[in-house]
């Protein structure tokens, strides 16, 4: 009974559009068509080629507000956890490819280097964080490598390039600073993982999330984060990028 209840979501509810994934507008079909995704023979070519531009081509940077809708994230053209996971979900959902998402909250630790001094202490001691779950072969599995760009990843592994091991700072959360699990090789990525807190469970879709915990919106619209806090890490994750 389960099964056939999962297989029902699986073609209803993990596929459709939604207020926040919105992959029936312009926008976005237009870039399914310029990328060629429909040309793609496989499915995980498919799911690799969508993984690796929301990686890549939407950098990692933290949004002035939540939710958003994924046109606007493709628009606003950079996103941290939640919004590029609103943004891949679309993009899978646009493909046939059935997700969910998952709600957690990390602690702040991830922040640390990309906000300093007195906007570190004003920031919440745990932070509101989501990751896409795709069906693929009868199996879920769980994408959070999506989340900060390879490109910020290398400079950040050339500023800190003696160091080894786990890597709890920068926007980052992993076991392994050389080599983080970032790549679609049909298992699990993650890259902020290890500072995850509290669980919040699975989600049908962000929409779900966000309506039954609306106090996750409400942070981004406090005067500190808008005008202090989003300035600040936006500024450090610009000059890491930049650095030569």
């Amino acid at each position: 009974m389960e099964s056939n209840q999962e297989e029902t979501n699986t073609q209803s509810e993990y596929l459709s559009a939604t207020e926040l994934l919105d992959f029936n507008t312009e926008s976005i079909q237009e870039l399914i068509k310029e990328k060629g995704w429909k040309k793609i023979p496989t499915k995980t070519a498919i799911i690799g080629a969508i993984y690796t531009f929301v990686r890549d081509e939407i950098p990692f940077g933290y949004n002035t507000s939540l939710p958003m809708k994924a046109s606007a994230i493709l628009s606003e053209g950079y996103g941290q956890c939640i919004t590029k996971t609103i943004l891949l979900m679309a993009l899978f959902r646009a493909m046939d490819i059935p997700c969910r998402y998952h709600a957690f909250t990390v602690d702040k630790i991830i922040l640390r280097g990309i906000l300093k001094g007195s906007g570190y202490s004003m920031a919440p001691k745990q932070l509101y964080h989501g990751w896409v779950e795709i069906k693929f072969r009868r199996t879920w599995i769980q994408l959070e490598g999506h989340i900060v760009d390879r490109p910020y990843i290398l400079k950040l592994q050339s500023k800190f390039q003696n160091y080894m091991g786990s890597f709890y700072a920068y926007g980052l959360a992993v076991l392994n600073f050389k080599n983080p699990p970032i790549n679609w090789e049909e298992s699990h990525t993650y890259v902020q993982k290890r500072a995850i807190e509290q669980d919040f469970g699975i989600f049908n879709s962000p929409d779900e999330f966000f309506l039954e915990y609306q106090q996750a919106a409400k942070l981004t619209k406090k005067f500190c984060y808008r005008h202090f806090i989003q300035p600040n890490i936006n500024k450090n994750i610009r000059a890491i990028r930049e650095a030569e």
